[in-house]
């Protein structure tokens, strides 16, 4: 069986997928993969370090706001169409897998017309326009959260929740305390603000850095080209990116600061870590946070300054018995185990 796995742009649509192909090599060795991803995403490393081959393809946006954009835009579209006409006529998959991302319209709307089957999966919790576009295209939806079914058709559509690579739970702490330099006597905080970074997040920690690092260690992942005005201090571990490190990083961190994308949301409700959930402003990252208000402390970026965000660290750091129920609730939010659900949905053969 050989499978087409397609998305990028950012890595929400990516690690479900993933999780997917993790489980679905651990019931059918034979199974074949390859990805069809953007040509400058970060998912390309973290699909080759898998071992799927990779190829791109243009990125037809569909840009909402009036723009000089949508000129190009139909004939970068037909392109793209013509590029996955000749790369499923010669790969000839059994089925298309999406999660969301530009790349995957033209895939799973010739794969439609070649009479190749595709599931699409839908981690955020307020329905991604692709996703909405590619539903009748699709043979089988799954949702992520009970709420956004209703978003898609009822007869195809099944809530599953998003699943978490296995390989992420595998996370040592003695060994990330080497790896990143933690004071084993402090607490650490873990920051990261999504696959493609954050800069209000960076800017953030280098006002407070100083009075963080006289109680905790810090782990900080900028973003790709955002490592500028890094600092090197003692008991600060800056990158712009992780790979191989981020389970050692979750499993060394007393907290963790990061973004409400639907991954990191995933990834900190597989591992019952207590979060304080930063939003992206006016994206679907707000819903996201907002189901899970409960679970985490989520502040507002345009009302929270970095002192806001400093107090909250030190009143979690205070209180272990707190951060212990906050990821124990994130956990009963949204189900996180379900790859081998999906596979066996799916179809092993």
């Amino acid at each position: 069986m050989k499978i087409l796995f397609t998305g990028g742009g950012t890595l929400g649509p990516v690690t479900p997928l993933l999780a997917v192909a993790e489980a679905w090599k651990k019931q059918d060795a034979s199974v074949e993969f390859f990805w069809v991803g953007t040509r400058r995403g970060p998912e390309r490393v973290f699909v080759e370090k898998e071992g799927i081959r990779f190829q791109s393809i243009i990125a037809a946006r569909f840009v909402r706001h009036i723009s000089m954009e949508w000129l190009g835009t139909p004939f970068r579209f037909l392109f793209a169409c013509a590029q996955s006409y000749l790369i499923l006529s010669k790969e000839k998959p059994d089925l298309i897998a999406a999660a969301c991302g530009y790349t995957s319209v033209p895939i799973v709307i010739m794969g439609r017309m070649m009479g190749i089957p595709s599931w699409i999966h839908q981690s955020d919790v307020r329905s991604i326009m692709t996703n909405r576009l590619l539903a009748p295209f699709a043979s089988v939806i799954t949702v992520a959260w009970e709420k956004t079914q209703r978003a898609f058709p009822k007869s195809k559509t099944v809530v599953v929740g998003n699943p978490v690579r296995a390989s992420v739970r595998q996370g040592v702490k003695a060994r990330a305390e080497i790896m990143f330099g933690c004071d084993a006597k402090k607490p650490t905080i873990f920051i990261f603000g999504g696959g493609t970074g954050s800069q209000w997040i960076n800017e953030m920690v280098l006002e407070i850095l100083e009075e963080l690092l006289q109680i905790a260690n810090v782990i900080h992942v900028t973003g790709k080209g955002k490592l500028n005005g890094a600092i090197s201090k003692k008991g600060y571990f800056v990158i712009e990116s992780m790979v191989d490190e981020m389970p050692d990083a979750y499993a060394v961190a007393d907290l963790v600061v990061s973004r409400a994308g639907a991954g990191a949301i995933s990834e900190l409700a597989a591992l019952k870590k207590a979060a304080i959930i930063i939003p992206l402003p006016n994206s679907p990252q707000e819903d996201n946070a907002h189901v899970i208000h409960e679970a985490s402390v989520v502040l507002d970026q345009s009302s929270s300054s970095s002192q806001e965000v400093l107090n909250q660290i030190k009143r979690l750091l205070n209180d272990p018995m707190k951060r212990l129920a906050l990821g124990q609730r994130l956990s009963i939010t949204l189900e996180t185990n379900c790859a081998e659900k999906i596979v066996k949905m799916l179809g092993v053969k």
